[in-house]
């Protein structure tokens, strides 16, 4: 299935802002802000683990769990690398959150743990993820060698988790009802990723 993220037009402006030159603590603030995203997954499919039946879906849940869980220790390790870890534990103390003006990322994150249902949740993921591990792969042409080989880890699991949500959709979306409700939260959440692309792309980050 192809995304408005894999067009040119969005792999342009991907390299554009991942072109940009960079110091140690611009990098480690982008860092910072990604790592909220991570985070948030860890916090957001743990608590879906909970209430989702379907043993299958509930392994691959806790699958994902530990790989954001990495991606987070991955992302906190390189700001240290980067700017000391007491520069980190002042600037950033927090994963959950970090001073940026793009409100819609945020948004994304509210509405990520609000889905209530398996269809909602699997669209998260596969649509969520699969935006990251297109800008991630654009990013690895433009990073330092250390940040790469970690970057390559984290795109490895979002493709893992790309796969993964589609394959569940495919085996446990069978009703009409939930095909509509798979269907519709698609559309929300591209639509909301636009947004927070567009806020990435204004600001100085």
């Amino acid at each position: 299935m192809t995304t408005i993220f894999e067009q040119p037009s969005f792999i342009e402006a991907a390299t554009k802002f991942f072109g940009r030159q960079r110091g140690p603590e611009e990098l480690a603030r982008l860092f910072a802000i990604f790592r909220v995203g991570e985070h948030h997954a860890v916090i957001t499919i743990g608590d879906w683990l909970k209430s989702t039946p379907e043993l299958e879906v509930k392994t691959g849940f806790s699958r994902l769990i530990w790989d954001e869980g990495r991606h987070t220790q991955i992302w906190t390790q390189r700001m240290a690398e980067l700017i000391s870890q007491e520069a980190v534990d002042r600037l950033y103390p927090d994963p959950r959150q970090v001073a940026f003006a793009n409100t819609e990322y945020f948004r994304l994150w509210d509405e990520y743990g609000k889905a209530d249902c398996l269809p909602k949740r699997l669209a998260y993921i596969y649509v969520v993820d699969g935006w990251a591990a297109i800008a991630y792969s654009v990013y690895l042409n433009h990073i330092d060698p250390v940040t790469k080989w970690h970057l390559q880890t984290i795109l490895t699991d979002e493709h893992f988790h790309v796969a993964f949500g589609r394959q569940m959709a495919e085996k446990y979306v069978m009703s009409e009802r939930d095909k509509d409700l798979l269907a519709r939260e698609e559309e929300k959440i591209a639509a909301i990723l636009l947004n927070v692309t567009d806020g990435f792309l204004s600001s100085e980050v």
